[in-house]
């Protein structure tokens, strides 16, 4: 998460994705994991090529919930 807002912050994109573990075991072996580790999630990050604008989002109240929704 401080990532992405840093990152945000520099006018880089990112984006949370397990695509990764579509590779198989030759992800981990090519960047050296040893045994019993695994990737949980990669961060792509790169300049963005479009329009990278302020973010739009929803108010507070109509997200948050107290005691029922």
């Amino acid at each position: 998460q401080n990532l992405i807002v840093a990152a945000r912050a520099l006018g880089l994109g990112t984006v949370f994705t397990t695509f990764h573990m579509m590779c198989g075991p030759e992800l981990p072996q090519l960047l050296g994991l040893p045994e019993g580790h695994r990737i949980q999630v990669t961060i792509p990050m790169g300049w963005p090529e479009g329009k990278f604008g302020p973010v739009a989002r929803r108010p507070v109240g109509e997200v948050i919930h107290w005691d029922r929704f």
